[in-house]
């Protein structure tokens, strides 16, 4: 069972600010620190790696807060990590993951900067180059609450606090709604209450003192050795050897005092060590039971797996024996059991409506070649074949299902009829955005056509599109009379018969011609130029022969 893990360390000074920045940023030699894994680092929030202090000290200026006292805690250090084991290894390397920009790096910054505001949070340092990744974050603790005297609030109620911000009662509620937040994440909180100190250097020192006969030496008195007054010299002054015996006195009593604290210590480490192993004891008791909840869950979830797959396995060999049973029957000739007829039945008449659905996708948009409607049923699995007897067939690779391609009637129309249809109809809509694409140039000469036989305005459209005009809009009008939008470029070779369609259709009765003066003067006076173009070429002939 992987932990979740948050730690808080009072940074009292800016020499011990300095400390941590040294540390943080790699600024000096950390001997836990792997220097080839130095670029996975990353500073998340502080990336010009300024002072903390002068960091510190501008966010509690801006915040124009009371006075301050000179020993004030102006900002904490909080580590957030988890146990070892909830960081995965690259297979390859055997390296923990880089875990840059994941969402737990993300989510754990947000639990900060939620917590005690994101303004607050003025550092916040991933390392990746120690045995567990970690982050370091610098936070000015800045609390919203009024301090509390005599049962009533006083004072200013924007204040810095760290001594209320992270008193014991405070960091236990830390821990806790850290482990909520890491929840997601698999991590749990560690024991309440518990005594343990993280990786304290006295564990490992108490460790070491731990036989019978070190501890005998540890608890064995300190030996009184009394003090002999030496005999006063007839020359020497009587205040003078008072003087001098008291300060031997004085020195034998402090090296037994020294030693009396020196074993003191020792039992304290000694006495430590007992507690934090008693604590881990209590832990991994609980690691074990988890352990051992798991197991059970484990053999139950695989029990009925198992159950599982001996029932697969039993349906797998019937299925097995029903198939060589077919294969028998099938190359002797016989005929299906009727079941088996109707399956397959229903078996071929699903696999035909997936395909005319697939047909169906494919008619619904642009198709220029019947080749397109082959090309979409082998994507999805079929397959169009041709027999001995010129006929087609089509395949489902999976069932290995067949029918007849006429069979394929999607939209209950014939196929081929369909896909006719639909080539045609991309034609007349890509013709179509050709004719929008003349009339939207606003180089192109237009004119607008109107009359009241229906008739009549096919066979005039069809005379202007056979000219090379665009005719890209006909309409209906109110008094039911057909109203024909036209767009020509000019091009030298289409105007004589575009011109002379619109020519006629000025002199038809019946027919309203609207055109623009500048177009039509363009459009005559273009065709007058060819006409006398080809009566000078034709002089020249006539004066060659």
């Amino acid at each position: 069972m992987a932990f979740a893990i948050i730690r808080v360390t009072k940074i009292a000074n800016r020499e011990q600010a300095q400390s941590v920045a040294h540390h943080n940023y790699r600024t000096q030699e950390t001997p836990n620190a792997d220097p080839a894994l130095r670029h996975l680092n990353q500073e998340l929030i502080n990336h010009e790696q300024r002072s903390y202090w002068d960091l510190a000290g501008e966010r509690i200026a801006e915040l124009q807060l009371p006075r301050q006292r000179k020993d004030a805690i102006r900002a904490v250090e909080i580590l957030l990590t988890a146990s070892e084991e909830r960081f995965d290894r690259d297979p390859t390397t055997g390296r923990k993951t880089d875990i840059r920009n994941s969402l737990w790096v993300k989510d754990n910054l947000a639990f900060l900067q939620q917590r005690y505001g994101a303004e607050n949070v003025i550092g916040c340092m991933l390392h990746q180059d120690e045995s567990t990744p970690h982050l370091h974050a610098i936070v000015v603790p800045v609390t919203q609450e009024q301090r509390v005297h005599k049962g009533e609030k006083v004072g200013a109620k924007e204040r810095l606090s760290a001594r209320d911000l992270f008193s014991p009662a405070a960091l236990r509620q830390l821990q806790t709604d850290y482990a909520e937040a890491m929840a997601p994440y698999g991590l749990k909180r560690g024991i309440e209450r518990s005594t343990a100190i993280h990786q304290d250097v006295r564990r490992y020192y108490g460790a070491q003192k731990t036989s019978q006969q070190q501890l005998a030496q540890v608890v064995a008195p300190v030996v009184h050795t009394p003090l002999e007054i030496g005999k006063k010299a007839w020359y020497v002054d009587s205040g003078v050897h008072l003087q001098r015996e008291l300060e031997r006195l004085n020195q034998q009593a402090a090296h037994q005092l020294a030693e009396a604290n020196a074993k003191l210590a020792e039992l304290a480490t000694i006495a430590t060590a007992n507690v934090l192993a008693q604590d881990r004891v209590r832990v991994l008791e609980k690691q074990l039971a988890t352990s051992k909840q798991r197991e059970q869950q484990t053999a139950a979830a695989l029990q009925q797996k198992t159950q599982e797959l001996t029932a697969k396995t039993e349906e797998l060999g019937t299925l097995r024996e029903r198939f060589h049973r077919l294969i028998v029957q099938t190359a002797q000739s016989e005929a299906l059991a009727p079941n088996l007829v109707e399956w397959a039945s229903k078996q071929q008449a699903y696999s035909q409506r997936r395909a005319e659905q697939v047909v169906v996708t494919v008619l619904q948009g642009p198709i220029k070649e019947v080749s397109e409607v082959d090309q979409a049923l082998q994507e999805k699995g079929y397959v169009i074949h041709q027999t001995k007897e010129k006929s087609f067939f089509v395949r489902e690779a999976k069932t290995a299902v067949q029918f007849p391609l006429d069979h394929l009637r999607p939209n209950g129309q014939p196929l081929q009829e369909q896909v006719l249809q639909a080539i045609e109809r991309t034609r007349e809509e890509q013709r179509q955005q050709e004719r929008l694409q003349v009339a939207r140039d606003p180089r192109s000469l237009k004119a607008t056509i109107t009359l009241v036989d229906a008739e009549r305005a096919e066979r005039i459209r069809l005379a202007f599109e056979d000219a090379g005009a665009s005719v890209w809009q006909v309409r209906t009008l109110d008094d039911h009379r057909t109203s024909l939008s036209v767009a020509y470029r000019f091009e030298w070779e289409k105007l004589p018969k575009i011109s002379a369609v619109l020519d006629k259709a000025h002199r038809s009765e019946g027919v309203a011609v609207e055109e623009s003066y500048g177009d039509q003067s363009t459009r005559t006076g273009a065709v007058r130029t060819l006409l006398q173009d080809h009566q000078a070429r034709g002089r020249e002939r006539g004066l060659s022969m």
